[in-house]
C-alpha cells in the first residue's frame, strides 16, 4: 500500500544540543500565509496520465498501440472521475496531426493510430491529457517524443552527433553558490542531442589553475563536486571526452549571503543540513526561518532560528514521509522560498513482478502464462504487453509507468532513461537518483505562481458529453409538461427528458457517443403521440481543447547508422503496408461494424433497447428465457394447452398460425385477455411486459416457452413502454424472427442531430506482416505482438497467445493494481 506523510514528523534540529519536536502544521501559527497559500493550491484533486506505448520507434505502415493509465495523483490509484481523455501527435512545428477523445474505464483505456503517409520520417510528440489538467501548471500531463521512419519521403533517417561539440551545466544544490562553506554541485554533461555523455572526467581549477577537484559523470553524464567558493577568484571546470579538451568557466553567480539546503542519506534516514556563513549570520539572527516538507499533498512544516551556529541539522526518518518526491523549502521570514531541495523516498514503492511463466508451443504459435500470486484475481488488475525481438532497438522509451507517476510531475527538468531508476532497484541507483535531483533544481511546484494564484479551476473534470438543449419559442409558449425522447445510443438504454417549467433548456449528461453515431430526440405530446423534437444543441465539449506543453524532450536514442541499415535492407519492410493493413483491419472488424450499424439502425424511431442476438449469445444462452434473464428481466414460465411445439414449427416455417394473437389495435380491453399460460417477463420491481413477436401481439405465450433462442434475429426491450399507451404500460417486448422482414419502422417521430465531438472507437491491434522476420532488420525494428488484459483468471494468469517467434524475445510489461501497486518488468523469452 502508499505511504503518505502522516500527521507528525520527527525532525530533529542540532545546534550545540539536539532536541526534538513533533512538526505538525498546526504549530506553525506564524507561518500561516505559508500554509493557506499552500493548502489553497493544492486541495484540488490531481490527475496525472501515462502512455505504455508499444515502442518508440516506427515503420511507416505499423500501428501505434498505447495503453492508457489516468491515476489520481495523490493516492496513486486509478482515478474513476475522469472519462474523457484526449490523445495526439504532433510534429516539431507543433502541427497536430492525429488526435482522439478516448472513453477511459476505471483509469484505464487502450486504443492505436496509424501510421500512415501523413508521417514523413522524424521525431513526433504524442501527448496525453484530460479537460481537468489544464488548470495547473505541473507537467500531470503525458508527453512523450516518438520516432517514424518513412524512407519514402525522407533521404536522411539519421542524426549526426557532433563529436566536438558538448553542453555541460553546473548547478549547486539547493539552487545557490555560497561564498565561504562547501557546496556541493551538480554536474550534467550532454552532447548536442540532449543525451547525457557517460563517463566523462573533469576537474575543477581556480584563477591559478590549480586544480581544487575532480569528478567523474556515470552512463547518463551525470556527477558532482565539492566546491569553497571564494570571492575575488573564478573557476574553470576542464572536461576530458574522447580523447578531446573542453573548457567551461562555471559562471554561476557566488552569493555573499544566502542559506544552503544539503541532504545526506544513511540507510533509512535523510539528514538534512541549513547552512550559512558568518555574514549571513549577523543579519538572519534569531530571525524566523520556515522549514517545509512537502509533496504537493500533505505538507509539515516548523518555524526554525539561527542562533550562535552557521549550521542547524535535522534527521528525517524515511518510513515518516511519502513514497516519491519529497521537497523541502526553506522559507525566510517574509515568508519568501529561498532554498529548495528535492530529495526521493522510496519506502512503500510496491512493485508487482510476474512469478514464473509457462509456455505451451504449438506448430505456429505460442502461448504464454504470466502468473502474477501475489495479485487478487477478483480485484481490478489491468495490464499491458509488448512483444519484441530481444535485439529490438525501436523500444528506447525513457520512462515506465513508475517513473512517469512518482518522478516526472514533480519535476522540471528533462530526465534521460528515467525508468532505470526504478528497475532491479539498489543503493547504487539510489544513490545516482539522489544525484540527479541535485541537478533539477526547484520543483514543479514554482511558489511564485502559487502565491499569485487564486483558486479558480475553469477546466472541468468530464465525463462523456454534455447537452444543452434550448427550447424553441413554439415550446416555451406551451403551459403543458414537456417530455423529450433521447433514443438509444450504442448500448445505452433510451432516456426520458423532463421539463421543469419555467426552464428554457435542459441537460443530457454523460452520453458516450461514437464516430458516426447521431442523437435522436422525440418529443412526447398528449395527443399527437412521439414528434420530431425541434431543438437547438450546445455540446460540451465541442472540440479537442489545446494543451501548452513548452517542455523540451528527448527523442528516443537514434541508431546513428539507420540510413546505411535501410538501404543494406528491401525498404518495403512491412508486407502488408499500411493500405493493406487497413483494408485487413475492416474485414476482421466488420461484423462488429455491422452489428453496431444495425443496432444503430434498428433503433431508429424505437424507444427501447435493442439487442441482436449473434452466434455467442445462441451458444451461452440456448433458449430466449436464458438470454432475457441475462439482460436483467425476471422470467417464469408456465404450462399450457396449446401445443407449443407445433406453434414453435410453424413458427420457425414462417407461417401466421398457432396461438392466438391479435393485433396491437384490438383496443383497450386487451389486457383482460391475457390468461396465465406460458412465458411471463417483468422488471424485478413487478409488472408483466406485453409481449410481440414480429409486431403481433401474443395473448399466450406458452409457444415461447424454452424457445430455441438460434430462431430469434433481434429484440426490443422497453422497460417502461415508451410509445406504447395502452399497450403495455409495465414495458414490452418485442420479438423478431430470423425468418421475417424485419427492417425498423420509421414512425417519422425522430430528429437526428449530428455530434461535434465524438469518442473514438476502441480498436484492436493488428501485428504488421512483414516480409522477412529473420533478418538483422527485423530484430531491430520489427514488432512480434502487442496486448492488453483487463483482468487476470481465476488462477492469477495472464494468457498471451503469439504467433511462434524464430527469435528470443522481450516482454515489455506494465500495469497497475486497484490498490495502488506499479506492475512493471522486462522479461527475455527464449523459445527452443
Amino acid at each position: 500500500m502508499l505511504k503518505t506523510l502522516r500527521n507528525s514528523v520527527r525532525i530533529l534540529f542540532t545546534t550545540l544540543l539536539i532536541f526534538s519536536f513533533s512538526i505538525n502544521a498546526s504549530e506553525a501559527q506564524e507561518s500561516s500565509q505559508i500554509v493557506e497559500t499552500y493548502k489553497a493550491y493544492t486541495t484540488p484533486a490531481r490527475e496525472v496520465v501515462y502512455l505504455h506505448l508499444n515502442k518508440s520507434t516506427y515503420i511507416s505502415g505499423e500501428p501505434i498501440g498505447f495503453t492508457a493509465y489516468v491515476l489520481d495523483k495523490k493516492s496513486k490509484q486509478p482515478s474513476f472521475i475522469t472519462t474523457n481523455l484526449y490523445v495526439s501527435i504532433e510534429d516539431e512545428n507543433k502541427t497536430v496531426l492525429k488526435q482522439k477523445l478516448i472513453k477511459v474505464t476505471d483509469g484505464v483505456a487502450s486504443n492505436t493510430f496509424e501510421v500512415d503517409s501523413t508521417f514523413s520520417s522524424g521525431n513526433y510528440k504524442i501527448k496525453a491529457y484530460t479537460n481537468w489538467m489544464l488548470n495547473f501548471d505541473e507537467k500531470n500531463y503525458f508527453s512523450e517524443s516518438i520516432r517514424i521512419l518513412n524512407p519514402d519521403n525522407e533521404n536522411d533517417l539519421s542524426e549526426k552527433r557532433i563529436d566536438n561539440k558538448i553542453d555541460a551545466q553546473f548547478l549547486p544544490e539547493s539552487g545557490h553558490l555560497l561564498n565561504g562553506v562547501v557546496n556541493i554541485v551538480g554536474v550534467v554533461i550532454k552532447d548536442q542531442l540532449g543525451f547525457g555523455i557517460p563517463y566523462a572526467k573533469g576537474n575543477v581549477v581556480d584563477k591559478n589553475n590549480e586544480v581544487l577537484t575532480s569528478f567523474e559523470t556515470n552512463q547518463f553524464g551525470i556527477g558532482k563536486f565539492q566546491l569553497l567558493p571564494e570571492f575575488g577568484n573564478h573557476y574553470n571546470i576542464n572536461i576530458t571526452n574522447n580523447n578531446k579538451d573542453f573548457s567551461f568557466l562555471l559562471n554561476h553567480k557566488i552569493e555573499n549571503e544566502g542559506v544552503l539546503i544539503s541532504l545526506k542519506s544513511l540507510k533509512s534516514k535523510v539528514f538534512v543540513s541549513l547552512i550559512t556563513n558568518e555574514k549571513t549570520l549577523e543579519t538572519i539572527k534569531n530571525k524566523k526561518h520556515s522549514l517545509m516538507i512537502h509533496n504537493g499533498d500533505e505538507f509539515n512544516i516548523k518555524d526554525i532560528y539561527f542562533t550562535d551556529n552557521t549550521e542547524i541539522t535535522t534527521t528525517i526518518e524515511y518510513n515518516n514521509v511519502a513514497t516519491g518526491v519529497n521537497t523541502l523549502t526553506l522559507f525566510n521570514d517574509n515568508d519568501q522560498p529561498i532554498a529548495e531541495r528535492l530529495f526521493f523516498n522510496y519506502e512503500g514503492l510496491n512493485i508487482v513482478k510476474s512469478d514464473n511463466i509457462v509456455a505451451n508451443k504449438t506448430k505456429d504459435s505460442i502461448s504464454l502464462n504470466l502468473n502474477f500470486k501475489t495479485l487478487d484475481p477478483h480485484t481490478f488488475n489491468t495490464l499491458s504487453v509488448c512483444v519484441l525481438p530481444q535485439e529490438t532497438k525501436s523500444y528506447n522509451r525513457h520512462h515506465n509507468i513508475i517513473s512517469y507517476t512518482y518522478l516526472e510531475p514533480y519535476v522540471n527538468g528533462t530526465i534521460e532513461q528515467a525508468k532505470y531508476y526504478f528497475t532491479d532497484i539498489d543503493n547504487k541507483k539510489k544513490y545516482e537518483l539522489d544525484n540527479l535531483l541535485i541537478t533539477q533544481g526547484w520543483s514543479s511546484y514554482n511558489w511564485d505562481k502559487i502565491y499569485k494564484t487564486k483558486s479558480q479551476l475553469t477546466h472541468a473534470f468530464e465525463q462523456g458529453i454534455t447537452i444543452k438543449a434550448n427550447l424553441t419559442e413554439k415550446d416555451l409558449n406551451d403551459s403543458s409538461d414537456l417530455n423529450f425522447v433521447l433514443h438509444a445510443i450504442n448500448n445505452e438504454s433510451p432516456r426520458i427528458l423532463n421539463v421543469q417549467r419555467p426552464d428554457k433548456s435542459f441537460l443530457i449528461e454523460n452520453i458516450f457517443p461514437e464516430d458516426n453515431n447521431q442523437l435522436n430526440l422525440s418529443k412526447v405530446t398528449e395527443n399527437k403521440g412521439l414528434q420530431p423534437a425541434k431543438l437547438y444543441l450546445q455540446y460540451f465539449p465541442r472540440i479537442i481543447p489545446q494543451l501548452k506543453d513548452e517542455k523540451l524532450l528527448l527523442s528516443p536514442k537514434t541508431d546513428y547508422k539507420l540510413k546505411e541499415s535501410f538501404d543494406t535492407h528491401n525498404t518495403n519492410f512491412i508486407l502488408n503496408s499500411l493500405n493493406v493493413q487497413q483494408l485487413k483491419e475492416v474485414t476482421l472488424t466488420t461484423k462488429l461494424d455491422k452489428k453496431l450499424k444495425r443496432i444503430e439502425e434498428l433503433s431508429f424511431g424505437r424507444f427501447g433497447e435493442v439487442k441482436v442476438v449473434n452466434e455467442e449469445d445462441i451458444r451461452s444462452y440456448l433458449t430466449l428465457n436464458n438470454y432475457l434473464m441475462a439482460q436483467g428481466l425476471l422470467v417464469t414460465e408456465s404450462s399450457s394447452m396449446v401445443n407449443t411445439a407445433v406453434q414453435q414449427e410453424n413458427i420457425a416455417l414462417g407461417n401466421n398460425v398457432g396461438s392466438p394473437r391479435l393485433s396491437a389495435d384490438n383496443g383497450d380491453d386487451l389486457s383482460q385477455m391475457i390468461d396465465d399460460n406460458g412465458l411471463k417477463v417483468s422488471t424485478y420491481s413487478g409488472g408483466v411486459f406485453a409481449i410481440f413477436l414480429n409486431d403481433m401481439r401474443l395473448i399466450d405465450t406458452s409457444i415461447l416457452n424454452r424457445y430455441d433462442l438460434s430462431q430469434i434475429d433481434y429484440i426490443e426491450i422497453n422497460r417502461f413502454a415508451i410509445g406504447e399507451g395502452m399497450r403495455g404500460s409495465s414495458g414490452v417486448l418485442r420479438l423478431y424472427t430470423k425468418f421475417k422482414n424485419s427492417k425498423a419502422v420509421d414512425k417519422k417521430t425522430v430528429n437526428s442531430f449530428k455530434v461535434p465531438l465524438a469518442f473514438s472507437p476502441e480498436k484492436k491491434y493488428y501485428t504488421p506482416k512483414y516480409r522477412n522476420t529473420g533478418d538483422s532488420f527485423y530484430k531491430s525494428y520489427g514488432v512480434v505482438d502487442w496486448k492488453t488484459f483487463t483482468n487476470l483468471d481465476r488462477n492469477n494468469n495472464v494468457n498471451l497467445k503469439i504467433a511462434s517467434p524464430s527469435m528470443p524475445i522481450t516482454l515489455y510489461i506494465e500495469g497497475i493494481t486497484n490498490d495502488g501497486s506499479f506492475i512493471f518488468e522486462e522479461k527475455i523469452i527464449s523459445i527452443n
